[in-house]
């Protein structure tokens, strides 16, 4: 039975709070609440329980705490106080709204307004798959996707759109970029105006270790970052967005290699040993981790140029190195040559998106577990940090938590994938509900 709690209110600026639950047989008593009340045990005894609870989600009011054990159910309230009057949180609640999931402006609009609803004050549109376009490109061709012709002018502006919408809904729109992703399918692309970079430039692709070109493919052709044309173009392109939309940033992504086995290009080739004669011992990985940081740093000092109060960030691998042993998973560090910790310390990244697309496991650091990563990634990283969720297969109640405890993390925000993913499971209102009830208004980066 619970005898007392303490404290037994508290307003959500003080989230995350210590709460104390004294009784009897609370040893082995499971704890459980309301969605937007996230409990987490930090110890106990026969006649005590101290948790942490995390509660900046969910509406004002009585929330209920739930005991059970082998005698039965026992409960407690624990009141949420509300804001005051006027009042909001600061926090990034970003949104993923990829290419493949809009097709006309409708659907432009409709997701802006439903992101927007749900409370969410950053999108982030993705403008550029595959060195093409959705948006009006200086530098590469209108997608196919648009009109099924690589080039073809759609009669509108997919990042236009969403700019306007998100003006209007107090939204920002950040342009989503695919860095190094060059072109899918078994033949070269189309001609088109202007020229795709894989026509223009066919020595921007990626090469093996026996000096064979990544072939035309069903999945990802790539482009080599440690070919100078390569950053040279996405630095270009991020400045030619920030010229001519109202955006608040660029959002980079597949800002990486496939794997280590690519790219052993000449330039890449070259640059290496250039570099090793001043550091004999640089190993080819670690060059290749720096040829990315270096397309981040350019893009970076593009985007300045072109706008100094645009921010540059970027979705970034969810496992950043293995220092707990889990089996069979990749790191960025390892496994993609991505070291984004290394762009922070040099300061040339605005905001950080770690995809973490797993769920909290019943143990503390088990195998990808989300409230490992998350704190992992939120304490090593001195940029804002917005933990990635991966909606697909999440109920309401389980997103609500995935969100609350990137808070108890101490991230800036959370970015959420993806808009038919929320769609598809009817997940816009209970964010609303039990995640995002308070406005915010967005955090750095």
């Amino acid at each position: 039975a619970v005898a007392g709690i303490a404290p037994s209110r508290a307003s959500p600026r003080a989230s995350p709070t210590e709460i104390v639950l004294t009784g009897t047989g609370l040893m082995d008593a499971q704890v459980s609440g309301p969605p937007h009340l996230y409990l987490e045990v930090l110890s106990r005894s026969r006649e005590q329980i101290r948790m942490r609870a995390g509660f900046r989600g969910g509406a004002p009011g009585p929330a209920w705490i739930q005991l059970l054990n082998g005698h039965g159910r026992d409960s407690v309230a624990f009141t949420i106080e509300p804001l005051p009057l006027g009042d909001s949180l600061t926090e990034t609640r970003a949104l993923w709204v990829s290419r493949f999931e809009y097709a006309t402006e409708q659907d432009i609009r409709t997701i802006m307004a439903k992101a927007g609803n749900a409370g969410f004050n950053l999108v982030y549109l993705q403008v550029r798959g595959r060195a093409d376009a959705f948006y009006r490109s200086a530098h590469e061709p209108w997608a196919a996707n648009l009109t099924g012709t690589l080039g073809r002018d759609p009669g509108w502006d997919p990042l236009g759109v969403a700019v306007e919408e998100g003006r209007l809904r107090q939204v920002d729109v950040h342009a989503w970029i695919n860095a190094f992703t060059g072109w899918a399918g078994g033949t070269p692309p189309p001609e088109s105006t202007p020229r795709h970079a894989f026509l223009e430039h066919p020595d921007w692709a990626m090469v093996d270790a026996s000096g064979v070109v990544m072939p035309y493919r069903s999945d990802t052709r790539w482009m080599s970052p440690g070919h100078p044309g390569v950053r040279t173009r996405m630095a270009a392109v991020a400045a030619d967005i920030a010229r001519k939309y109202d955006v608040g940033g660029i959002h980079l992504d597949f800002i990486r290699y496939p794997d280590p086995g690519w790219s052993y290009d000449a330039p890449s080739l070259a640059a290496w040993e250039a570099a090793k004669v001043s550091e004999p011992g640089l190993g080819f990985d670690e060059m290749r981790r720096r040829f990315v940081a270096m397309a981040v740093a350019e893009a970076r000092d593009s985007l300045r140029a072109a706008a100094p109060d645009h921010h540059l960030s970027a979705a970034v691998w969810g496992i950043y190195q293995n220092p707990l042993g889990w089996s069979g998973v990749s790191t960025g560090v390892g496994s993609v040559l991505q070291d984004a910790r290394a762009w922070d310390r040099q300061g040339i990244i605005d905001a950080l998106a770690p995809m973490v697309y797993w769920t909290i496991k019943p143990g503390y650091g088990d195998r990808l577990d989300y409230a490992w990563l998350a704190d992992d990634h939120a304490a090593a990283i001195g940029a804002p940090v917005f933990i990635g969720i991966y909606v697909p297969e999440m109920d309401a109640p389980t997103l609500a938590r995935h969100v609350e405890r990137a808070r108890m993390a101490g991230a800036e925000g959370v970015a959420v994938f993806s808009a038919s993913s929320l769609e598809s499971a009817a997940l816009w209102d209970g964010l609303r509900r039990w995640a995002f009830h308070w406005p915010a208004r967005r955090a750095g980066g």
